[in-house]
Order: C-alpha cells, then structure tokens, then sequence
C-alpha cells in the first residue's frame, strides 16, 4: 500500500508574532501547557523557545520562528530561472514531466557546486518533496495534460510564413476602398459534425467507473462549411452529407438559407465547392463593383479552377493560409469552432434524454447543427475571432514571441539551406569571386569622411603597393633611385608611414628645376586649365607646371600622345591634390591615391592620358 504524505506539516506555523506574545505570558507566571493551548502552539516547541529565552534572558537575542531556509537548495534566483526554464519548455512544445524536472534541478545543483541532500546524489534527481515544495512556492506552475500537436503544425507557424501572409493581406486591402471597414472580408472553413458526441465531464461518485451513453460507437460524418464576415455576420452553412443523391428533408431544423450538398464520403471535394463559391457569391452580392475578399486554407478542394474562374469573374479575391497555420490565423478555428463543438455536444445529450433508447442519425443533425449555430455565431465571437488573428483590424503584430517559441527549434534547420548559404557568399563577392558587387550608392554613406580631399576621384581609392609598381615601371622618370617608403610592394594595402616626412632631406634629384612639358598645339575648341593648383613643394615649381589658359587649346580631332608627360618625375603629397578632372579634361591612369586612413610620403605621379569626348 502506497505511504500517503501528510498534506500539511504541524510543525513551523507559528508567526513570530504569536511567539513572542506566547513567551510574554509565561514570563508573566502562566504555564506552559495552558499557554501552548491557547495560542495552538505545540507544547515541546513553545517548551523549547522558553529555554532559549531564559538562557539568552531576551526575546531580542532568540530567533523565533524556524529557519527552515538553512538547507534550502537553490536560492530565489535559481528557482526564478529553474521556473522561466520549465515555462520556456512548455510552451515550445517540448514540456518536461515531473520526473524530467527533477533530474534539470539536479543538473542544475551540480554545474553550480551547491549543495544538496544525500539522496539526490544516490538517485540523480530531486526529490519529490522538494518539488511539491518547489511547486507551492511557484503557483504560476501546474500540472497539465498536453494537446496533441504534430510536429509539421508546431514548426509551420513562424515569422517567416506569417510575415508572407500579412504582407499579401495588406496587399489585398489595398486594391479597394470597401476593404477596409471589414465588411467584405469573409473567411471559409469546414469542420466535422459527428452522429456521436463527445461527453461531458458529470459529477459521480469516487472510485467507480463512470460511463456516458452515446448514439454509436464511431458514428457518420457530415461535414459543415461555414463562412462569417469581419463585421460580424455569418452566411448560412453548407452541409455535405455522405449519401449520393441529396434530399430536402436532410437539412430539415438548418438554419434559412443553409445549402445541402451530397457526396458518398461526406468530404469536400472540388466539384462541390464550385456549387460553394455559387452560394458565397450569392448571399454576399459579390460582383467587381462590389469586390470581397475570401480567407481560406489550401486545400486541394478549394484550388479547384473552375471555382477560382468564378470567383475571379464575381470580383471575389481569394487568400489562402500557409499551411497548417488555420490553428492560428483562421478566425473559425481561433474562436468560432471550439465553442461549437461544445453546444453541439450539449444538444445531442440534450436530444438524447428527450429520446431514450434512439440513436442520433445523419437526418437528425441539420436540427443539431441549427441549435449550436445560433448560440455560437454571435457578433462578438465573430469580431473577437477576427481580432485575435490580426486579420481585421489589421495587426501584422498581434502574435508575440511565445507564439513562435514551437518553432524557434527548427528556427536554425529551416535557417541553414544550402540556397541562403551560397546566396550569402555570393552576395559579399567572396564566392564567385566578384569585386564590382558593390555599387557607388553603396559607398554613398562614406564618401563623407573616406576621402581627405573632396577633390579625389571616387576610383582612385584603394590602390595597391603592386598596382604602384606596375605604374612606376611603365612610366619613365628620371628619379632612378627613389623607393617608396613603408612597407613591401607585395604588400596588398596602404600601411600608415612613421612620422619621418622625406621631404626634410630631399634627394639630389628631386633639388632639380623639372623641365616644363611641351605644350600641346591645337586651333581649336578652348578648355579650361588643366591643373589649377600646384604639385610642387612652393609656389615657384606650381608655376612651372601649370598650364597657361590662353596657349594650352585643346581640340576633338587631335590626340594627345603617350610622349607628353606632366609631373612624371615630381612627388605628390597626399593632402595636396588636384582637383576632380571632367571628362573633356583629362583623367588618371590608376592614380596611386590611399584611402582618408593611409599617408604615404612621397608618390610618383602617373603620366597624363587624353579621354574622347563622344
């Protein structure tokens, strides 16, 4: 026989309060036991406090309630994360039993070294008192029996697919002015209505098997369609009943209006939700002046092309949920069926006390369906339904992080797809190789502070050591022994120089008088100067290497050629630089600029090439 736990412990009731007042009569000459008696203290713990009072000859210097806080486990912080964490489990879909959290507080004790009864270590988990104790003192904790959820349905709802959803909603609203009060919004789905219902919860006695009478053992299906409107209407049902040839009398008790179809499974298929859309249509008065717009799932039955043809034609648009996410996006499924099923359980028992000893059959439940529909298809379940689902007001975020926490476990699979891996490399340029993945807008944001000068051209930067030298031996100049100074032309960028400026101990070479270039003849077409400031160290060596505005005439049928060769053999210091050339000017060949972050001492100017004016 199984060893029944007391459900609450005599001992530790007591307030301080109560305590001190019992202490206070006994110093004042009553008895013990009289005491214990009326302050319902027990007599060997109000006995055991005396003796501490009287020793220490204080009520101040003795603690008076227990300190049952000295062999507790965890701390308040460690219970609010060990409860945050069952919590966390639970609505992932993935709860712990209560054996599974005793072996996490286990865990949980031995990562952080804290210490714990004997008989955690023996049987590697908690034990069952601490979580009863643990339980008590976390109220917002229960134990629950779980739903049933398939693992398709518990990782379909996440924010990727809800997004696509609200985005094509929004889409949807915009294409007419009628959509926005909620009026022409409708949402249609199917639900199975039974011949046996499922029973009740009754009151009986304890320790006996308590039965329920029901019409039959599995019962038939029909299936009930109904739609409702965002501004709180429902159109009357359909009903799909499992004979092959439909009769009057089978929807008799339905709701007015309701249309009853007939098929040998009793299912939806595509030819009867053309007749479907026929009966959307009509009571709805749909048409392309007077446009609505439908909210269903994807069944295979309802993409039937020829009731998409006819919804097209009488200006019903048609959006369709991702799959299985009806659970949470569908207004039917989210407040409309649930109460449903419950009043019309309620009146099949109902119907079967006022008929003893007779089964519910298929003609019986248009009558069944008609009593639940009425009492559950009010406004306010309507309009709340199409509320809680964002749909109508529209609410792209009415679902809350917890909503997505069943999906959050496949988050990283559904993340990790060979396509967004090599769209991703491809998209930085690493992988295939691409260094024109980036535009000019792309640099935009930069152009602010990357340039010392605003004058640099924007395809100057960035240029290699290798690209220097390359230019450096292809152009002719008659500083044979200079080098750069830094780092190594292998090296594939600009390094930062050391302080030392060249320019204080100029090389023999660079104290001599450069030659003034050849200017050009042409008898044509004016431009402007070539160069406005000068290159030079002083004022003096600018003038001899700028160009008069009244000789230097440049034409479109003469050429310039490679033997013309301006500042070749002059330095460049970085922060003096020429100003930004047009295209009837002149441009750099691969000018050796560093980028803001880089200086360089002295660098060979490249020579000067023309540019057609086409």
């Amino acid at each position: 026989m199984p060893k029944k736990r007391p459900i609450s412990r005599k001992i530790g009731n007591h307030t301080k309060e109560q305590m001190k007042e019992a202490l206070q009569e006994i110093e004042s000459g009553k008895k013990i036991r009289a005491v214990a008696r009326d302050k319902r203290i027990p007599f060997s713990t109000l006995q055991r406090y005396a003796v501490k009072v009287k020793a220490s000859k204080s009520t101040e210097n003795v603690k008076l309630v227990p300190n049952y806080d000295v062999n507790r486990v965890f701390t308040d912080e460690q219970e609010q994360a060990l409860t945050e964490y069952y919590k966390n489990c639970a609505l992932m879909f993935y709860g712990l039993t209560t054996k599974d959290c005793r072996k996490v507080a286990y865990e949980m004790a031995v990562i952080n070294k804290i210490k714990m009864p004997q008989s955690w270590i023996v049987n590697q988990m908690a034990g069952i008192d601490w979580l009863k104790s643990f339980r008590k003192r976390h109220n917002e904790l229960s134990l629950r029996k779980p739903e049933a959820c398939s693992l398709a349905r518990a990782t379909a709802f996440n924010k990727e697919t809800v997004k696509v959803f609200f985005d094509n909603l929004q889409e949807v609203y915009k294409r007419h002015s009628a959509f926005a009060d909620g009026t022409r919004v409708y949402n249609l789905d199917e639900t199975a209505t039974v011949t046996v219902q499922k029973p009740q919860k009754v009151i009986g006695p304890k320790g006996k098997n308590i039965g329920k009478v029901t019409s039959g053992e599995k019962g038939t299906l029909v299936t009930t369609c109904c739609i409702i409107s965002a501004a709180g209407q429902a159109l009357p049902p359909v009903l799909i009943f499992p004979r092959k040839n439909y009769k009057d009398h089978m929807i008799k008790g339905a709701p007015p209006g309701t249309l009853g179809l007939a098929t040998p499974s009793g299912w939806m298929n595509s030819e009867l939700f053309v007749d479907t859309i026929k009966h959307f249509i009509k009571n709805t008065s749909s048409s392309k002046e007077n446009p609505s717009i439908l909210i269903m799932d994807n069944h295979e039955s309802h993409l039937c092309i020829e009731a998409l043809d006819i919804a097209k034609e009488n200006g019903v648009t048609i959006l369709t949920l991702h799959p299985h996410t009806s659970a949470k996006l569908q207004p039917l499924d989210v407040g409309i069926y649930s109460p449903f099923k419950s009043y019309y359980n309620a009146a099949m028992e109902s119907w079967l006390l006022n008929n003893p000893g007779k089964g519910v059959t298929i003609y019986d439940l248009a009558e069944l369906i008609g009593t639940a529909f009425i009492r559950t298809m009010t406004p306010t379940n309507i309009i709340n339904a199409f509320k809680k689902t964002g749909i109508h007001p529209f609410d792209r975020n009415v679902f809350t992080e917890e909503d997505f926490l069943p999906s959050a476990v496949t988050a990283f699979i559904r993340t990790m797809t060979p396509t967004n891996i090599i769209n991703a490399f491809k998209k930085t340029g690493i992988h295939p190789f691409d260094r024109n993945v980036f535009t000019e807008e792309d640099f935009l944001p930069s152009a602010v502070t990357d340039r010392p000068n605003p004058n640099v051209p924007q395809n100057s930067l960035n240029v290699s050591f290798q690209d220097i030298s390359e230019i450096e031996q292809n152009s002719p100049t008659i500083l044979e022994k200079e080098t750069l100074l830094g780092p190594s032309v292998n090296s594939p960028t600009f390094q930062q120089e050391p302080e030392h400026d060249s320019r204080q101990e100029p090389l023999e070479s660079q104290r001599e008088q450069p030659q003034e270039p050849p200017k050009p003849q042409c008898s044509k077409s004016k431009d402007t100067s070539l160069l406005s400031g000068g290159f030079s160290e002083s004022e003096d060596d600018a003038e001899n290497f700028s160009l008069d505005d009244e000789d230097s005439d440049w034409c479109e049928e003469d050429e310039v050629e490679d033997e013309i060769e301006i500042l070749t053999d002059q330095k460049l210091q970085l922060n003096v630089l020429p100003r930004v050339l047009k295209e009837e000017d002149y441009v750099l060949e691969e000018a050796p600029y560093a980028n803001s972050l880089t200086t360089i001492s002295m660098l060979t100017f490249p020579k000067l090439i023309s540019v057609s004016r086409d």
